[in-house]
């Protein structure tokens, strides 16, 4: 696929951006990520698609391997950084960190050999957000050249940008994967949680144990209520996300 994607970007009355390709509206929400002293870290980006129709497209079933439309994924994608970075520098936010998702198979798209012929590298710049406010999320999808993500990775780390395996335990998030690519932050897929409050720990303590082998920090994702929260706090992950800590929304310019 080109790098040189037809983009369009437009804003409303109140200044949130959106953008358009082909029949889809795409919009950002973002969900706040807490640390240990319940303080707000940075905000997760999240993608919501609407058909010509204003129907709601599920984002997860959009980019998993299920859909086939590999160069429609991979261009949403791309747009999607874009589009959640303006949306981000305009908030209150815009001085935390940025938690963005991306595509295996976007990474080399990121790390060009000519760093100014990207668009999403031109907007860090022109909107004053450091690369290292940047946590780039690798998807649980498939990849198809491990070896060419490896060297991505390498490469955007090498620019700042800090990397983090999602949804660790699900489809290709594993220790595999986070063995390949060294990441600073594990963000732990909600059904180990599930599967700890149910009694079956193995599986949350093996993914804290591969996180600190590695140096990365841990995310939990998936809080729904007090006793997750308080349960998860006993073991000294080092972040929090969930709708019991709050929910995906638009985010107001700041003033």
């Amino acid at each position: 696929m080109s790098n040189n994607i037809e983009i369009s970007f437009f804003t409303d009355e109140f200044g949130n951006h959106f953008s358009k390709y082909k029949d889809f509206l795409l919009s950002s929400v973002f969900q706040p990520i807490f640390n240990q002293e319940n303080e707000i870290i940075g905000v997760e980006a999240l993608l919501r698609i609407n058909d010509q129709t204003g129907e709601h497209i599920c984002p997860g079933y959009y980019f998993s391997d299920q859909n086939p439309e590999d160069d429609d994924k991979l261009a949403i994608d791309i747009i999607s950084r874009i589009l959640h970075l303006n949306n981000f520098a305009a908030s209150q936010y815009r001085d935390a960190k940025l938690f963005l998702n991306f595509l295996p198979n976007s990474s080399k798209m990121i790390d060009s050999p000519c760093m100014h012929d990207i668009r999403f590298l031109q907007e860090l710049e022109k909107l004053n957000v450091s690369s290292r406010q940047v946590v780039l999320e690798l998807l649980e999808v498939r990849c198809d050249n491990l070896d060419e993500l490896q060297h991505s990775i390498k490469n955007l780390n090498n620019h700042g940008f800090n990397i983090a395996v999602d949804d660790f335990g699900s489809e290709h998030s594993n220790s595999e994967r986070v063995q390949l690519i060294c990441p600073s932050i594990v963000k732990i897929d909600k059904s180990l949680l599930d599967h700890f409050m149910k009694g079956e720990k193995q599986k949350l303590i093996e993914a804290m144990n591969i996180a600190k082998m590695f140096h990365a920090q841990t995310v939990i994702e998936g809080i729904e209520n007090q006793k997750q929260l308080d349960t998860m706090r006993s073991l000294n992950i080092d972040m929090y996300q969930g709708y019991f800590l709050a929910v995906p929304q638009p985010m107001s310019p700041a003033a």
